[in-house]
């Protein structure tokens, strides 16, 4: 596949364009809002690969203000960015364009699509109001009252401020005369603002979008429903491409810049950030986000972390690891690598590429990234931070092993639902307990004492549940052993009362922000 990955414009969108060297029509693929993009990101690049198996170009993207994509605080950029792409996509010869608007994304492909444009609505809301509505009532159950500091407004994966969600709340769908195709799951119906538009009911979306991305299932059947429709729309003959213009660097600010690197055997996807005249001793942060997701991190904050750490004068790398992101073909039935040996070797080549002397290494990692940096003992990094530490296993799992799990518990066979009542009416819940943690051997004492051992300073920053985890999992007979430094490393707990796991609370972010700052100005004064 030929993707070019850059940025474009000003304010500047990351994009990666996959271009035939001739394409019969060109697709913009919109991303959905907040962690639905996030859960979304792979199921839109092998959209993407299968697109230009059948000749037909497309452009992916962050729109301005999110994730990658230069800072921006216009309200309406969601629809402006999708324009955008279009416009970038004809740049490179293509005639003909069609947007696809998946989930949330709908109401903005929709917006943004001329009448003679395609348009693909894939598992469309009502509306923007109707997104948005419920998007808060999810937001108040999971995050709680807190969700709104300063009248910014955290939603799930995704901050507003009022302006933008009050755009947001405006976006409603027209009658269309266009060639158009709703794809809705059974039993549902088209937005009627559309009018009367050819309907298809796809399967795979609820196991897409409605769970985390630990289990979320790329739905083959529906990528290949708007491969086919799109198919069927472009123009039988194809005309010749050229690459499109795309710049390497995109300055964040006067100081700060980043860039898209490739590390590793495994070509892995990374962006780096640094600032303008970097101390020669700066150390390199490496950053890994939780669970099978990629490198911006929840509601964007790895890209605030080390926007931030590199105005500080950090040098900063943020991942994809294997089966996430932008590394490692996409499979429709491809197996996530959560703790598995996989990610182990990729922080280790990551580590490999970039050179650093350790008692310059600071690896930083949430969730299933929290695991991973703290696998990293033979490394003797000078410092790891776990964000949301809630894993302490020691051995590996194998490819897929987790996902499968997680899914045994969640949708369980009629025979699992019997032999579950049994085992919780016979069993006693101290031997129920014990069996829950025999895949975390060792807890937390095990899972430092390597790293403090080879001299690591270990910081957990860790919400209320989390921290239930940590003393259950012998965490406290950790701070006691290795609460001050000595020949060996540290371990410090922090405590976030008011934050939430999955990063979704303002003030869990702000307190990672935060933390992780103060961190690496303590312990490396000399790059500030």
């Amino acid at each position: 596949m030929s993707t070019h990955h850059g940025w474009s414009g000003r304010p500047a969108l990351r994009v990666a364009v996959q271009l035939p060297a001739a394409a019969r029509a060109g697709v913009v693929l919109c991303p959905p809002l907040g962690q639905e993009g996030v859960i979304a990101y792979r199921t839109l690049r092998l959209l993407a690969d299968r697109l230009e198996a059948r000749g037909v170009a497309s452009v992916r993207y962050d729109p301005s203000g999110r994730g990658d994509s230069a800072p921006d605080d216009d309200p309406d950029a969601q629809v402006r960015s999708a324009q955008r792409a279009a416009a970038l996509l004809r740049s490179t010869g293509v005639d003909h364009v069609a947007f696809v608007g998946l989930a949330s994304a709908a109401p903005i492909a929709a917006a943004a699509a001329a009448a003679t444009d395609g348009l693909v609505l894939w598992d469309p809301p009502a509306s923007g109001r109707a997104w948005l509505r419920k998007q808060r009532a999810l937001a108040t159950i999971t995050i709680g009252a807190t969700r709104v500091v300063d009248g910014l407004e955290s939603l799930v994966g995704i901050d507003v401020d009022p302006a933008e969600a009050t755009a947001l709340g405006a976006l409603t769908f027209q009658p269309r005369t266009g060639p158009t195709v709703a794809l809705v799951r059974p039993g549902s119906s088209a937005p009627r603002a559309l009018g009367p538009v050819p309907t298809t009911e796809v399967t795979g979306s609820a196991e897409l979008l409605d769970g985390t991305s630990m289990v979320a299932r790329i739905p083959g059947s529906a990528v290949d429903t708007v491969v086919a429709w799109i198919d069927a729309w472009a123009p039988i003959v194809a005309v010749p491409t050229v690459p499109p213009t795309l710049d390497e660097v995109l300055d964040v600010d006067a100081r700060t810049s980043e860039r898209i690197v490739r590390i590793g055997p495994e070509r892995l996807f990374a962006v780096e950030t640094v600032a303008s005249g970097q101390h020669e001793d700066a150390p390199v942060v490496v950053l890994h986000n939780g669970a099978a997701e990629h490198h911006v991190g929840a509601t964007d904050y790895q890209v605030a972390l080390a926007r931030t750490l590199a105005r500080d004068g950090a040098r900063v790398v943020r991942v994809d690891r294997r089966g996430t992101g932008e590394s490692s073909d996409v499979y429709e039935d491809e197996r996530s690598p959560m703790f598995a040996q996989e990610w182990i070797d990729d922080q280790q080549a990551v580590v490999d590429a970039l050179a650093v002397a350790s008692e310059r290494l600071v690896l930083v990692g949430m969730c299933a990234g929290a695991w991973l940096a703290g696998r990293s003992a033979d490394t003797a990094p000078r410092m790891v931070v776990e964000i949301s530490p809630n894993d302490y296993r020691r051995n590996t799992a194998a490819v897929g092993a987790y996902a499968d799990a997680l899914r045994a518990i969640d949708e369980p066979s009629r025979l699992r639902l019997v032999l579950r009542r049994w085992y919780n009416a016979a069993v006693p819940k101290w031997v129920r307990d014990r069996v829950a943690r025999r895949d975390r051997v060792g807890g937390v004492v095990g899972h430092v004492r390597p790293l403090v051992e080879h001299g690591t300073d270990v910081v957990l920053i860790a919400s209320p549940v989390d921290v239930e985890v940590f003393d259950r999992l012998g965490g406290q007979r950790a701070l006691r052993r290795w609460s001050s430094r000595g020949r060996t490393g540290r371990v410090d707990l922090v405590r976030v009362p008011e934050g939430d796991h999955s990063l979704f609370s303002p003030l869990m972010r702000q307190a990672v922000l935060s933390e992780v700052r103060s961190r690496v100005a303590s312990t490396f004064p000399v790059h500030a």
